[in-house]
């Protein structure tokens, strides 16, 4: 539907980027008009967030992490394997035991997706600098400077 943003990985593994992917796709799912996030490739704009914080990056390894124990304890398999359904079950468990984390993986998706070249566009907006109070400002009628103009300086050189 749109291109796929993805790069090289510098903090997420290739099976972290795997998971990463399935999850942003159960964050922001796709739909007839808007593809998932994770399909958009919104974890190639995670990883570049998180990996400038070490802060973010323990809170996202451990979150990760914690995503792949709740699958296996409670479904015996994978997060990436599980179907929608289960994937949903799994991501509230982890909402509820992990609040910052999870928190600031939607807030992260939120802004990855929406500020997507390809999202902006199927979104449409009027892409102009905005006016005070969103209104269309008229062209300026240069007529109106005539009478300052032949009026002259109005002070002295010095």
């Amino acid at each position: 539907m749109l291109e796929d943003s993805s790069r090289a990985f510098s903090f997420f593994l290739e099976t972290q980027q795997r998971l990463l992917t399935a999850i942003l796709n159960r964050i922001i799912p796709a739909d007839d008009r808007f593809p998932g996030a994770g399909d958009l490739g919104v974890a190639s704009y995670l990883d570049n967030v998180i990996g400038r914080s070490a802060d973010l990056r323990r809170l996202f390894g451990e979150g990760l992490g914690q995503i792949e124990i709740v699958s296996q304890e409670r479904y015996g398999q994978g997060f990436i394997t599980l179907p929608e359904s289960q994937q949903e079950t799994v991501l509230r468990q982890v909402e509820s035991t992990q609040a910052e984390f999870f928190a600031t993986l939607v807030l992260h998706t939120y802004s990855g997706y929406y500020t997507h070249p390809g999202v902006v566009r199927l979104l449409g907006p009027d892409v102009r600098p905005p006016q005070p109070a969103g209104y269309q400002l008229e062209p300026f009628d240069h007529g109106l400077l005539e009478s300052v103009q032949r009026r002259g300086p109005m002070y002295r050189d010095a």
